[in-house]
């Protein structure tokens, strides 16, 4: 994560929201931070070697993730601290009711380390976090902590282990694109992408489309007409929507699958483009995918 681009973004979405749009983006940002502050020691300490090139290129093309053949090692100690850090944060800036942050302060990460898989972890973090999340009173945590606050610390601590071995991946995955079919979900680690982006920074003729991947980081080709969740290239099945005077962030829905992803257009956003400040102000979009014609109905 490049933070000096970070708060290029953010100084430039600065005047244009709202207190509450301001404060919640620099809540993220101290996040962030963070997670980058945890993400520079696990390279450092831990380190990552990506598979050969032609072996990632295979796995790319097959649409089989890398972290399933070659995970990353968590090790239970320092992921321990980084999961308490995390949560320290959450509880001092997330405005959380006294109970919960103090609950959340207070819980034993090290025991949590020692029972959960972290070979799943590294291996596939979304199932991992969903596991968690489903077992969650097997970890004992406090009945005044949110599951969506305990999944949130998860989350935010794994990308810092995720995240130099995301980009050892990346350094030597599949740059020629003309090929059709690119990868759905995250090529490195099998999560689906949170969003995706259109512009320059995706082709040097603008038109390009780029998926990013939150657990990891990772951003990767895909094709501009096409669903981000199913795959479709049905045009027809393919519509955008937006907020009244913002065309820089749209949702994309599909007829086919009934789902929606959020997407960016670069050429249209006030600054430089960081897909961790874009995932913050996009959560908007969130709130108008309710509305009905975005869900299709289960026959």
């Amino acid at each position: 994560m490049d933070l000096k681009l970070m708060e290029r973004a953010i100084e430039a979405y600065a005047p244009m929201g709202k207190d509450a749009d301001r404060a919640r983006l620099e809540f993220f940002a101290g996040l962030y931070r963070l997670q980058q502050q945890w993400a520079d020691r696990v390279a450092a300490e831990h380190g990552y070697t990506a598979p050969a090139s032609e072996q990632v290129e295979a796995w790319y093309w097959n649409h089989e993730p890398v972290f399933a053949s070659v995970p990353v090692t968590l090790d239970a100690v320092a992921f321990a601290a980084t999961l308490s850090d995390v949560a320290a944060y959450l509880a001092d800036h997330a405005g959380l009711e006294q109970a919960a942050a103090d609950g959340l302060r207070a819980y034993d990460w090290k025991e949590f380390c020692n029972k959960a898989d972290l070979k799943l972890a590294g291996s596939d973090p979304a199932a991992f976090v969903e596991t968690c999340v489903a077992n969650i009173d097997m970890f004992d945590v406090p009945s005044d902590t949110p599951a969506s606050l305990f999944a949130m610390t998860i989350v935010f601590a794994l990308r810092a282990w995720l995240q130099s071995a995301s980009e050892a991946v990346m350094a030597v995955a599949p740059t020629d694109h003309r090929k059709h079919n690119c990868p759905l979900d995250c090529p490195v680690c099998g999560t689906p992408a949170a969003a995706s982006y259109v512009g320059q920074a995706a082709g040097s003729d603008g038109r390009g489309r780029m998926q990013y991947c939150a657990a990891c980081g990772a951003q990767w080709y895909f094709e501009r007409i096409r669903c981000g969740v199913c795959g479709t290239q049905n045009q027809t099945n393919l519509h955008y929507y937006n907020l009244e005077g913002d065309d820089a962030h749209r949702i994309q829905s599909c007829d086919k699958c009934g789902q929606y992803q959020r997407v960016v257009f670069q050429d249209d956003i006030p600054g430089a483009l960081c897909m961790e400040v874009e995932d913050v102000v996009m959560a908007k979009l969130d709130r108008i995918a309710l509305d009905p014609r975005f869900r299709k109905e289960e026959e």
